[in-house]
């Protein structure tokens, strides 16, 4: 009786952290439930904007060649001052600026280059400059 006992004892115990450990989420990252962003190479961001990260607001895949991202930074850097560097390091990636537009408080501009794009969309809220990059592959442009 005791022997059957404590083997069940074990066996519930063993199921109980089997159960635990996969239930858990990733705890890799800094954001609250994990990073599921990396920034790729040839995406430039200007000192000062950190990439925002809890809660899954930021996301990004590369497979094989095949990119997206949903990119989305914060700081105190000026509208203007972005808008400069990215007119000044984007080429330098080989990118090309195809579109632009002024918004409210902000500015939209589109790169690309081969079969992806990238459109930057940044403005100020809430007393920050919030930026986004919108990442994407297009074969269609081959």
């Amino acid at each position: 009786m005791t022997r059957t006992f404590h083997e069940l004892r074990r066996a519930t115990l063993g199921a109980f952290l089997l159960a635990a450990l996969l239930g858990c989420e990733s705890a890799g990252g800094s954001g609250e439930y994990g990073v599921t962003a990396t920034q790729f190479a040839d995406v430039v961001v200007p000192a000062g904007m950190k990439l925002r990260d809890r809660a899954n607001e930021s996301h990004s895949r590369d497979d094989g060649g095949y990119r997206t991202a949903h990119l989305v930074y914060s700081g105190q850097s000026r509208v203007e001052d972005i808008e400069s560097y990215l007119r000044l390091r984007m080429p330098s990636h080989n990118w090309q600026l195809v579109a632009e537009s002024k918004v409210e408080d902000g500015i939209v501009m589109k790169f690309e280059r081969d079969v992806y794009s990238v459109q930057y969309s940044v403005a100020r809220a809430d007393g920050a400059t919030l930026m986004t990059v919108d990442y994407a592959t297009d074969y269609s442009r081959r």
